[in-house]
């Protein structure tokens, strides 16, 4: 369910560190431990086949379930992903849609033909996309966030998405912060030592235990 985003992490700004690349800019103040956890990179030649951010949250996912007992949490989604679209627009024409069919060597095709691939690939794109809610955003500095709340497995309610994962994700009674920042990527993380130990023992994760100082692996 999406929900206003002041409203949800107004709380979140103030306590953020300067811009950058750390820990602090990606985990609000306030929390005992904070951890790094990798994700692991697709290879530069087939990107669009890698599992991308899914595998790893879900691991965290069934890590942070036995911490966020009947409860639900906030997950806040970066605005400028391509696949957006305005509110009451078509996702097939709205702005950012474009479709190129390109043809086989060989016997040159009917419009007919390149109407109905154009058609295809445009209703194809248009499934990926998704409407921009009606809700306000979640300002931070130099972002701006849609905000939605869920149990937590709605954490991959965008795994058609699998490489823009939600950029900031916490529970109502906020004892624990994931930061996923769009140029990194790491995954930080504030909470208690508990569950950084926690997280430390699955394999998958490869998590280390970090400073609010730590710098992130910058996606280039």
């Amino acid at each position: 369910m999406w929900e206003d985003g002041p409203d949800a992490g107004g709380w979140i700004a103030d306590l953020l560190g300067p811009f950058g690349p750390t820990v602090a800019d990606a985990v609000p103040l306030g929390y005992r431990a904070h951890a790094i956890v990798p994700v692991p990179v697709p290879p530069p030649d087939d990107p669009q086949e890698h599992p991308g951010y899914v595998p790893t949250i879900e691991a965290l996912i069934g890590v942070l379930a036995s911490f966020t007992p009947r409860q639900h949490v906030h997950c806040a989604m970066w605005e400028g992903w391509s696949w957006w679209y305005p509110s009451g627009a078509d996702p097939r024409t709205a702005p950012g849609m474009a479709a190129r069919v390109v043809w086989p060597s060989g016997d040159e095709p009917s419009q007919e033909e390149r109407d109905r691939a154009r058609a295809e690939a445009r209703e194809a794109m248009a499934a990926e996309r998704v409407e921009q809610p009606n809700v306000r955003g979640l300002e931070l500095p130099y972002r701006t966030y849609y905000v939605w709340r869920g149990p937590l497995e709605s954490i991959t309610a965008f795994r058609h998405h699998p490489h823009n994962p939600p950029s900031l994700i916490w529970p109502e009674d906020r004892s624990w912060f994931v930061g996923i920042p769009i140029y990194s990527d790491d995954i930080a993380i504030g909470g208690s030592d508990v569950l950084i130990d926690a997280l430390s023992a699955v394999p998958l994760l490869e998590t280390r235990r970090a400073t609010r100082s730590d710098v992130l692996d910058i996606d280039d």
